[in-house]
């Protein structure tokens, strides 16, 4: 995949719990979307098992190295800049995230793991507005860690079913792919 610039988030043990977690899934012919792409990884694992890929982020640098590694790799994906889900107007089978989730604790913004207050608040704004964008009985994956909280943060929606698919136990916090799912169950 080359060199990745220095801004743009390089892959960890985060990543790599998502590989974990998507290798689980059947994506051939499925729509997916990696939000907050990144390097790239995610949505190029998909596209590899031949899911119909869309990778957003807000950053451009991100989406030209995304662009790159594909080039490099021979697959095709849609690629879109966008901050969460603001340029994308579809709904998708899968909808994957790995935020930036450390809590803010001043100093120096970094946007590739700064995740706000509690570590929360772009995962609580993509929480917000995954329904429009998920298809009835499509999935998102979903990483959090233990600092943002993540028994709030499930007890907070109603409209979504969650279930952890992969965990792992780093030194400082224990990261978990949350499995959502519309609840089908709700009565309008």
């Amino acid at each position: 995949m080359g060199n990745i610039p220095p801004r743009v988030y390089a892959p960890g043990d985060d990543t790599f719990l998502m590989v974990d977690a998507i290798a689980t899934l059947s994506v051939e012919g499925k729509s997916v979307l990696d939000l907050g792409t990144g390097s790239g990884v995610l949505g190029l694992y998909c596209a590899l098992r031949r899911a119909h890929v869309t990778a957003a982020d807000i950053d451009e640098l991100a989406i030209q190295h995304t662009a790159d590694a594909a080039q490099l790799l021979h697959i095709e994906l849609k690629l879109a800049v966008s901050d969460l889900f603001s340029n994308i107007h579809t709904q998708f089978d899968f909808v994957l995230f790995n935020p930036p989730y450390l809590p803010s604790e001043g100093g120096t913004h970094d946007g590739t793991v700064d995740g706000g207050s509690g570590g929360r608040e772009l995962i609580i704004k993509f929480l917000e507005e995954l329904p429009g964008h998920l298809r009835k009985d499509g999935t998102a994956l979903l990483l959090v860690s233990s600092l943002n909280d993540p028994k709030t943060l499930r007890n907070s929606y109603d409209n979504f079913e969650f279930s952890t698919v992969a965990k792992r136990a780093l030194f400082f916090e224990e990261l978990e792919v949350l499995r959502v799912r519309l609840r089908d169950d709700l009565s309008i």
